[in-house]
């Protein structure tokens, strides 16, 4: 039992020794100082290196040590979430005055405080929390000793050195003020990349609603992913409290969007997806990555923790697939042809420049100047980075404005093609107009002359009718003047009545421009039989119709075969001593062609035109002559061709045995 109770006071002692052996400040009442008071060497230090897993409780356990002079600036951590511990004791000695302080530890990403009242007895109690470079206000009541525990958190890695700095309310304000004009042109600059980022990131925004193109799609989602991270770096900094501070941690919600818009942005740009398939695939493989990276700082961001528990993935890991496709890029830049990859390149290369030499000259710059204007851009590297992605920005608003040049020439070419072309066509056109026109005019033209080329043949027609129909009744007259002189008054009336007969038929079809065949044929009979009885039986003829052949509707010119038949009989068979005959063969080979032939036994044409020379008065053949003029009529009126073909027959030892006419009448 007596172990047990001194085991519990040695705990207690070494858990009350560091804060007994920590000497108070003291402090008579409200001091007036002339500066701030640096009392680091009043104030213990603890580094929680266990990931921000120990309790508050646990933390006061913990052995405090005295704060080193010199904190390095970059300290690399185990843990992505790195919490620093001060403690510093305060001592009233004053009856009735309250001591008001501001304490200050630089700039970070936030400050929780917990304060306890030892002669009070009261528990340690959490107070407030701030952000930044703003101070915790300290009260100490009169005749009163306070311990205080200031919690600084960072993420990643240390961004400024710890300090411990106690203000009177009226240094606090002078210095607030100091710093304030200090840092006048650094929240001008950043003020003014901001209203870059968002002036540009609006006017890509209405160019989209114009033209609806994809490629100023990812450039607006890359200007305003860009505006966003950065008005939260710049809330962090200034303390604009515009976001909430405790929900955002050093992995700013979507920071691998800008990589991963402005990639696709240069992959569409660079026609990556149709011209190279393979580096496609590989850069969609990154930005897969990208996503997924962004997918954890969302989870992280929402959480407010760290999915990871080692900080090596936070700080060479978790960038990589940023810096490999920012590397990939511009190497597909470097390799490309594209017109714009120097507007590309040049933005990549810039915000490289920022990014790694800028961003190191600026601690350079901070050792050596002694300007506190000069420390506050040098002590802000992602201020580097900001201008780097506004140059970027800028250099890439120059490619679209010079891809909006070219597709405006492509659409002037067009254009102007298009009207060059337009006007060729239309000067075909009109060419084609001018030619159908006069075409028209010619065919109109050749119809007029048709028509009056019609007129005129169907008039010589009725005249060539007019002068046939004379010509019968001429030779019939003559024949019933010779009955009649040899007083044969039987003969002459049978005469008379074919004749009339004839006359009748000839008359009905010479007002018809075709007539059936069946009455062609009869006219052409009642004329032989006349002729037959002339020439005393010295004629006789054969009238063959083939089977198959229509007579009563197939249409021919009228008195079209008895010229042929009159001359066969006049020039043929009369020169004969016992006369001869006459045949008269119809045929029709295919549906729309007549075939007529007409062969007699005469003497045949030589022969006859020798007797016909010889004669004392030649008889000119009117038939013969208005039928091969009725026939060429017919043809250029129809359009038609009839073909007369006049054959002269031998017999077996070479002597004239007649003549052949052959007509083909198309129907």
């Amino acid at each position: 039992m007596f172990i047990k109770i001194l085991s519990v006071l040695a705990l207690t002692l070494a858990t009350f020794t560091p804060c007994l052996a920590q000497q108070a400040m003291e402090f008579n009442g409200q001091p007036l100082l002339a500066r701030p008071l640096d009392i680091r060497d009043q104030t213990y230090f603890y580094e929680d290196t266990s990931g921000d897993t120990l309790s508050f409780s646990e933390v006061k356990k913990r052995r405090f040590v005295p704060l080193p002079k010199a904190f390095m600036q970059l300290k690399t951590a185990r843990h992505p979430l790195i919490v620093n511990w001060l403690r510093f004791r305060i001592r009233n000695t004053s009856i009735g005055d309250t001591l008001t302080l501001v304490f200050a530890c630089n700039t970070h990403v936030f400050t929780q405080m917990y304060s306890d009242d030892q002669s009070g007895g009261k528990p340690f109690s959490f107070e407030q929390t701030t952000t930044d470079s703003l101070g915790i206000r300290l009260k100490v009541p009169p005749g009163k000793t306070n311990t205080y525990y200031i919690r600084v958190v960072e993420f990643i890695h240390y961004l400024l050195p710890l300090s411990a700095v106690l203000h009177t309310p009226f240094t606090y304000l002078r210095n607030y003020q100091q710093n304030s004009a200090d840092i006048a042109y650094l929240f001008l600059v950043m003020c003014m990349a901001l209203g870059c980022l968002l002036f540009m990131g609006i006017y890509a925004a209405y160019q989209l609603l114009l033209t609806r193109d994809i490629a100023m799609a990812f450039y607006t989602a890359y200007v305003f992913s860009a505006f966003y991270i950065w008005l939260i770096i710049t809330d962090q900094r200034f303390s604009l409290e515009i976001f909430d501070p405790l929900k955002w941690n050093y992995n700013i919600p979507l920071s691998s969007g800008i990589v991963f818009f402005y990639a696709l942005f240069i992959a569409y740009m660079l026609n990556i997806k149709q011209s190279f398939p393979r580096r496609w695939k590989v850069l969609q493989c990154l930005l897969c990555i990208i996503l997924l990276e962004t997918a954890l700082e969302i989870y992280e961001t929402s959480t407010g923790g760290f999915i990871f528990r080692s900080n090596a993935y936070y700080l060479y890991v978790q960038n990589l697939p940023n810096l490999l496709t920012n590397l990939y890029l511009i190497w597909l830049l470097i390799v490309s042809k594209g017109v714009l990859k120097r507007f590309l390149l040049s933005g990549m290369i810039c915000l490289f420049v920022f990014l790694i030499v800028f961003t190191n000259l600026t601690y350079y710059i901070y050792i050596v100047t002694d300007s506190a204007k000069l420390r506050m851009f040098a002590n802000f590297p992602p201020l580097m980075g900001m201008m780097g992605v506004v140059t970027e920005s800028v250099c890439f608003a120059f490619a679209l404005a010079y891809r909006a040049k070219l597709i405006q020439d492509e659409k002037n070419q067009l254009q102007v093609s298009y009207a060059r072309s337009l006007n060729e066509e239309l000067e075909k056109r009109t060419l084609e107009m001018e030619e159908q026109n006069n075409l028209l005019e010619a065919q109109r033209t050749r119809q007029l002359e048709t028509a009056f080329e019609k007129k005129i043949a169907e008039t010589e027609m009725t005249a060539l009718r007019a002068q046939m129909n004379p010509h019968f009744i001429f030779n019939c007259l003559n024949s019933i003047k010779l009955y009649t002189l040899e007083n044969d008054s039987q003969t002459a009336s049978d005469y008379l009545t074919t004749f009339s007969r004839l006359i009748r038929l000839v008359l009905e079809n010479s007002r018809s421009e075709r007539i059936t065949l069946e009455n062609e044929l009869e006219t052409l009979r009642l004329y032989i039989e006349l002729e037959v009885m002339r020439f005393k039986e010295k004629v006789s003829y054969h009238i063959v119709i083939a089977d198959g052949i229509d007579a009563p509707y197939v249409e021919v010119p009228p008195l079209l075969l008895q010229p042929y038949v009159e001359n066969a009989i006049w020039h043929g068979l009369m020169h004969k001593e016992f006369g001869g005959i006459v045949h008269i063969g119809i045929s029709q080979p295919d549906e729309h062609l007549l075939h007529i032939e007409i062969t007699d036994n005469g003497v045949g044409r030589e022969k006859a035109a020798e007797y016909k020379s010889k004669s004392i008065i030649r008889h000119k053949s009117f038939g013969l002559k208005m039928t091969g003029e009725r026939i060429q009529v017919i043809n250029e009126l129809y359009d038609i061709k009839t073909e007369v073909r006049l054959l002269d027959l031998v017999d077996d030892r070479g002597v004239p045995a007649g003549t052949r006419v052959i007509i083909d009448i198309p129907i």
